[in-house]
């Protein structure tokens, strides 16, 4: 009866005899986290440890080396980010840079457009005598106007002709002879 009551108890603190732990399971936990890239778990578990240890050197050494890499990741994050930052700027810089030459080509080809329109109008309104011609006003057309306007326009129309669909072949079938 006592043997019964001395398993069941030591099998209710197994758990908690299993987590009490030494500064060397919090070393090597800690050390098996940073093996296995969890580093944010490896410094809890450090950090716990020194809680608990505060003088054990494998401990600090271990939170020396996640320390560390900490930085330098921190380094390599903002030296990544400086590289971003310094792309963009030259990215937006060259931009500018382009549409400021586009810019004047763009204003000389309006000013092209401009005169070759204005000297196109100019022809317009001079007809053959020398005269100004007077502005075309729109008008309604007339059903006689229309239907010329649709058979002109019928003239020109091609209808797609559609080939009927051949029948397929007949294929003899080959009996096989075994």
């Amino acid at each position: 009866m006592v043997s019964k009551i001395l398993v069941i108890l030591s099998l209710a603190l197994a758990p908690g005899m299993i987590r009490a732990q030494t500064a060397e399971d919090h070393f090597h936990r800690g050390a098996q986290y940073y093996v296995f890239g969890e580093k944010t778990n490896a410094v809890v578990e450090v950090t716990t440890g020194l809680q608990k240890f505060p003088n054990d050197e494998k401990l600090r050494e271990l939170a020396e080396i996640l320390a560390k890499e900490q930085e330098e990741q921190k380094q390599q994050q903002q030296n990544q980010d400086q590289k971003n930052q310094d792309q963009k700027q030259q990215q937006d810089q060259q931009q500018a840079s382009q549409d400021q030459k586009d810019q004047p080509e763009k204003k000389d080809q309006d000013k092209k457009d401009q005169q070759t329109q204005s000297s196109g109008d100019q022809n317009d309104k001079e007809d053959q005598k020398g005269e100004p011609a007077q502005p075309m006003q729109a008008h309604a057309m007339t059903p006689q106007e229309a239907q010329q306007l649709l058979d002109a326009q019928k003239g020109e129309e091609q209808f797609l002709q559609l080939k009927p669909a051949e029948k397929p072949e007949r294929r003899q079938r080959l009996l096989k002879d075994w």
